[in-house]
Formats: structure tokens, C-alpha cells, sequence
């Protein structure tokens, strides 16, 4: 998975205490094997249907555009999906963790967990699948709740230093996953690791070419969910037209894979023709914020 050892700028802790990488000291997928091999306490596994999450999806599930991404695939069928989805006592404690920490990037994995979901579900009759690429969206940031909260709230843009340090979330989220599912070829690992990645290789840890179907799903859900959040570095967000020219604009540039796109395109429109048919408008009419801070560092804007 690795093309090279990594370096961090912050020591990696499990939700208990337990250290799993030194900050400073190189480590590579050797030294995730060993610590894989030294989780046999943190497998323990708890249907979401029996803790908080499921009750909080069922909120967020009524609320615009999700309500209609819900209705298209029947609300009842995609909870019932999530509920069944089974992860370790201590990935939940994370996210109860980071529900108190950092509200935004808790509400983020469940929105982007649903709206994979229901890309998954309207193209995809493989349950297993399905249950795949939900389970490892609801992870994929879980190393945000690694970053310090000055950063993560930001209302200006970040130092290169602070951008770096945030760069470093997929890292600590596939090692953390890596960790409590005792098993670093796992999807949520993966998916951990990958999803900024992009398929002409300019994305980040590991600047690898994406290939992952799963991570594929993830990367346009991710990017859909931040574009239409209120974010503390610009003043409004996107309205799901705006959020979908960005898309279009990433698969334009080699960036996003075209057909989970038009998956996204399909599930928004009220009368869509078959996904083959689907074509892109190059014609963005969409919203978008005035201000936005969005990827510009300290020292190279103009306020």
C-alpha cells in the first residue's frame, strides 16, 4: 500500500492511550503489520442499529438535499443497510470522542457513509459491496479527530506547516483503522489512506494513481458533503449545483472518476435517463461562495 516509509509531525494514539506511532521516527507498512498483530482487545464489534449513530443518521436523513437522496432509495431500506453494519466498540468511542470534539467532521462521516451509501445501492445488487463502501465511508476521516481543533476551525487560510499537518488525518485514520480492525488491507483502512487521493496521482499521502472502486465512491461523496457545509473559511457554502461543476470540473482534470459522478448526478435529478446516458453540463451555473479560503496559504492572498 505504501510506495515509502512516512515521517509524522504527532505521536498516533488509540482512543485508550495506547501509542501506535512515534512522532519523527520513520515507520512503513512493516510496522503496521506489527501493530495489527498486537490489536487482539480492540476487535469487539457493535451493530451501528445499537448505538447513537443510527438515531443521528436518522436526523441528518431528513434534511436537505439528503431527504431526497433518502426517498429515492427508500429511507427505510438505506437505515436498515447502515444499522447492520458492524464495527469495533472502539471505533464508536472515537466517534463519540470526536461528536463532542468537532461536530462538523462527526455529521461529515455520516453524511458521507448515507450519500455512498445510496450511490451504492441504486447500481450495485452485491450486498457485500454495498456494505463495504458503506462501512468504510463512515470511517474515512476518523484521523481528523487527530488534528488539533485551531486548525480544523480555521477561519483564515493555514500555514504550510498547518496544511501539512492537516495532510497527515489520512494517515492517522488508516492507522487507527489498521488497528481496531486488526487488519491494514482492510476497506476502511484503505479507504483511510486514499481518499484524497486522485486518479492522475496529485493527491496525497501517497500520490498514487486512485484505483479503488470503493475509494472512488467516497472521494465524490466526501467532496459533495464539504462543498454544501458551512465551513469556517468562507462565508457560505456551495448550493448542490455549485458542489456538482466542482465535480465536474475534478473529472475534467483527471482527478475524480466520471461514472461514481454521474451516479451523484443520477441519485439528484428528479427524472433521470439511464446512468450511460447521463452527460455533464460544461455550462456551471451553480453557486458559489464570495469568500474562500479554501486551499490558499498565509502570505499568498489578498484579503
Amino acid at each position: 500500500m505504501f510506495k515509502e516509509s512516512f515521517v509524522l509531525k504527532s505521536d498516533v494514539h488509540s482512543i485508550s492511550g495506547k501509542l501506535l506511532i512515534k512522532k519523527n521516527e520513520p515507520f512503513d507498512f512493516s510496522k503496521l503489520e506489527d501493530i495489527c498483530n498486537k490489536a487482539s482487545g480492540a476487535l469487539l464489534k457493535v451493530k451501528l442499529k445499537e448505538t447513537f449513530v443510527l438515531k443521528d443518521i436518522f436526523i441528518l436523513a431528513k434534511k436537505e438535499p439528503y431527504d431526497d437522496f433518502c426517498k429515492k432509495v427508500g429511507e427505510d431500506n438505506l437505515l436498515k443497510l447502515i444499522g447492520e453494519v458492524s464495527l469495533p466498540v472502539a471505533i464508536l468511542e472515537e466517534y463519540r470522542f470526536m461528536r463532542i470534539k468537532d461536530e462538523y467532521t462527526y455529521k461529515h462521516c455520516l453524511n458521507t457513509s448515507m450519500l455512498s451509501a445510496a450511490m451504492a445501492m441504486q447500481f450495485f445488487d452485491d450486498r457485500q459491496k454495498v456494505f463495504q463502501v458503506t462501512s468504510s465511508s463512515f470511517t474515512h476521516d476518523i484521523g481528523k479527530s487527530r488534528i488539533p481543533s485551531r486548525i480544523i476551525h480555521a477561519h483564515m487560510p493555514l500555514t504550510d506547516a498547518e496544511f501539512e499537518l492537516i495532510k497527515e488525518h489520512s494517515i492517522y485514520g488508516g492507522v487507527l483503522c489498521s488497528y481496531y480492525l486488526g487488519d491494514p488491507y482492510c476497506h476502511n483502512a484503505i479507504a483511510s489512506f486514499q481518499h484524497h487521493e486522485k486518479k492522475n496521482g496529485k493527491g496525497y499521502p501517497m500520490g498514487i494513481h486512485l484505483k479503488d472502486e470503493d475509494v472512488m465512491f467516497i472521494v465524490v461523496a466526501d467532496i459533495f458533503d464539504a462543498l454544501i457545509s458551512k465551513r469556517p473559511y468562507r462565508n457560505e457554502p456551495y448550493d448542490v449545483r455549485g458542489a456538482i461543476d466542482i465535480l465536474c470540473q475534478s473529472v475534467e482534470q483527471g482527478e475524480v472518476d466520471h461514472e461514481k459522478l454521474k451516479m451523484l448526478i443520477h441519485l439528484n435529478r428528479k427524472n433521470p435517463p439511464a446512468l450511460e446516458e447521463i452527460t455533464y453540463s460544461k455550462i456551471y451555473r451553480g453557486f458559489y461562495p464570495k469568500v474562500n479560503y479554501y486551499g490558499l496559504r498565509k502570505g499568498f492572498y489578498s484579503a
